[in-house]
């Protein structure tokens, strides 16, 4: 019971603001779950994209309430204001479009929807009002759009999920970063040219980035995989997985190093660091731990970095310096933040707790916490999603199941974990869309039922300090039922008929890959040579 308790409290929070009935076409019923935020400048105003409502809202942040709610596409996952504050931008992940809204001192218009590809993850504006730069991971390239044709000006290739695009403040480079390669590009806007692109080694999950204020300096946010075993010896010594920031120059040349960040601390790490920014003087940098339920406020922010590797962990003297680090707890899942222009407050979308909360970076202080909407309390699969994103559930809170299954897919990496009952065989992280029809489990096959694989995985791969209960195992058991692969839209075209009538017949595919999921519980004997050692 203690643990549903737990829960609750984060689920749950107190001295929310707002609620009630909101402005325009959101529903009460329907977790908000904000993904993303933009600030509108020159103002106290917030955008959100609530990933899970299918909506936009508009938040006053001084008065600390919802002032206008709009529906978009399917899954909105990124946001993005104009520079002069009158428009506002959505990715629909699900939709393949992205969505534009006039924003008129209190109220959302929707004016267009602009087709851009599967899965859209990022999008921000040009230096001109109507250039809109997206990035579109379904098919790993950036695009530059003009706004009030739709017309496609240029595309950029951008291998394995491009996530984040920052322009810089003279509008002159884009900046890209791709989730599961681990690299950050960097286009030159008027040339429409790639001038430079860098894999930061062993990177991945890499999902913050911004640029310092006058322009010089690239910062990205990223876990590090050290390719050790996940051991509870090897992450008691920051062996397995480390959590980072990366500085690069925006003039990056090959030979230049880029500077690196430690974030974790022994026996408590910073799990998860998603969004980071700096403040308008570029000394105080802030970044969200959505694992842990944290902001880390920075103070001196030039002065952070260390060449090369960062080590295990952060600098002591760093650690222990309460005037240069403050780690505030904010509960829940921060996932996008941001300064209020011209302040030291921070707006922060906390996706798990449905609402914007503000922040004082200066006092490292909660203000307030603005509710965007939602149900009166989680059900089972919410408490279960609850699971899956909380890194204090693994050994010293260095990672979370999102970690591995970005999003409930694959973090695209090679982990060497005991779903197997063994080490030595590094393996990869399977996606878990469609999961609870997919059985049976591990890439052995060996277990039949999803929840005793989840009961070891929170046991065998997190090393949590105590034994999840049944209660924890059924929920994130009943999320992972949630989870489904986004609409296929080749689906109907030549190509896909074609395919299809290969895998029925000649191929003959259907034999082994039938129903409506493809897949089988069944073994099969296949004739090619297999390393006795593999694993698979």
């Amino acid at each position: 019971m203690r643990h549903w308790v737990l829960i609750l409290a984060v689920l749950l929070p107190g001295g929310l603001i707002g609620g009630g009935d909101l402005p325009g076409a959101g529903s009460n019923q329907a977790h908000r779950s904000p993904m993303d935020l933009a600030l509108v400048p020159a103002s106290f105003r917030a955008i959100t994209a609530n990933h899970t409502a299918d909506t936009i809202s508009l938040i006053d942040l001084d008065a600390g309430k919802v002032l206008a709610e709009a529906r978009c596409g399917r899954r909105p996952c990124a946001a993005a204001c104009s520079r002069d504050g009158s428009l506002a931008a959505v990715c629909n992940l699900w939709s393949a479009s992205v969505s534009l809204f006039a924003v008129d001192g209190v109220s959302l218009r929707h004016l267009r929807d602009l087709e851009v590809g599967p899965q859209p993850r990022g999008v921000c504006f040009g230096r001109e009002k109507d250039t809109l730069y997206v990035a579109v991971a379904g098919k790993d390239e950036v695009l530059e759009l003009a706004i009030g044709s739709g017309e496609v000006r240029h595309r950029w290739p951008a291998p394995r999920e491009p996530r984040r695009l920052v322009l810089s403040p003279d509008g002159r480079h884009l900046v890209v970063a791709c989730g599961r390669s681990g690299e950050v590009r960097c286009i030159a806007t008027g040339e429409r040219k790639e001038v430079w692109a860098r894999y930061i080694y062993d990177a991945f999950n890499l999902h913050g980035l911004t640029i310092s204020p006058d322009g010089q300096e690239v910062v990205a946010a990223f876990v590090h995989h050290r390719g050790n075993p996940i051991t509870k010896h090897n992450i008691d010594h920051g062996w397995a997985l480390d959590n980072r920031l990366a500085r690069l120059p925006l003039a990056l040349k090959p030979d230049t190093p880029h500077r690196a960040l430690a974030l974790d601390v022994h026996g408590k790490a910073v799990g998860d660091p998603n969004a980071v920014a700096f403040n308008a003087r570029g000394d105080r940098l802030i970044l969200s731990a959505g694992g842990t339920g944290e902001v880390l406020c920075f103070q001196g922010a030039d002065k952070l970095w260390s060449p090369g590797d960062a080590g295990d962990f952060m600098d002591i003297d760093l650690e222990q310096d309460g005037a240069r680090l403050r780690r505030v707890p904010v509960g829940g899942r921060p996932v996008a933040l941001g300064f209020v222009e011209g302040t030291e407050l921070v707006a922060v979308a906390n996706y798990l707790l449905d609402s914007v909360q503000l922040i004082d970076a200066s006092r490292g202080e909660v203000l307030k916490q603005i509710l965007l909407g939602g149900p009166q309390g989680p059900s089972l699969e919410r408490m279960g999603e609850a699971i899956f994103y909380d890194a204090k559930r693994s050994h010293h809170q260095w990672f979370s199941c999102h970690t591995c299954h970005t999003d409930g897919h694959t973090s695209g990496r090679l982990f060497d974990t005991l779903n197997d009952d063994s080490y030595g065989n590094a393996k990869l992280t399977p996606s878990l869309r469609g999961v609870a029809r997919t059985g049976p489990y591990t890439w052995h096959g060996w277990q039949e039922d999803l929840e005793a694989a989840v009961q070891k995985s929170l046991v065998d791969t997190m090393f949590g300090k105590q034994q999840p209960a049944k209660g924890d195992v059924q929920a994130l058991t009943a999320f992972l039922a949630t989870l489904d692969h986004p609409p296929n839209h080749l689906k109907g075209s030549i190509a896909a008929k074609n395919g299809r009538a290969l895998f029925l017949g000649k191929a003959g595919c259907v034999r082994c890959h039938g129903g409506e999921e493809y897949a089988t519980p069944r073994n099969y004997a296949l004739r090619q040579s297999v390393d006795d050692n593999s694993g698979f």
